[in-house]
């Protein structure tokens, strides 16, 4: 990766984990958090092949992944990847900054 992201600079040491328990715990507590997965699912064609953008734990990616499109996760914060690659396992996802994102160089299409 090239100059450290906005995530690395402007947030707190610990944050990464705050963002990580949250969504668990909402998770834990049977919150509703696919709506915008949902809509992005129906707005698609059947097995899509979709970039979630700063996919942070996975949520989204994993969703839509689940349900059949061709998902691929990235976000730069290594933390919150490897959340997603256990609270969501199937899909594709890459530690990156999107500024000079190069997924071939990942291995993906």
């Amino acid at each position: 990766m090239g100059a450290p992201t906005r995530w690395e600079t402007d947030t707190d040491d610990g944050h990464s984990q705050w963002y990580i328990d949250r969504f668990r715990t909402m998770a834990a507590e049977g919150a509703d958090l696919f709506g915008e997965a949902r809509l992005i699912d129906a707005m698609l064609p059947r097995a899509a092949r979709v970039l979630d953008a700063g996919c942070g734990p996975g949520r989204l990616t994993g969703y839509l992944h689940a349900r059949g499109h061709d998902a691929v996760g990235v976000d730069a914060d290594p933390a919150l990847i490897e959340a997603a690659q256990v609270d969501h396992p199937g899909p594709t996802y890459v530690v990156a900054d999107l500024a000079d994102l190069d997924l071939a160089a990942h291995g993906q299409p």
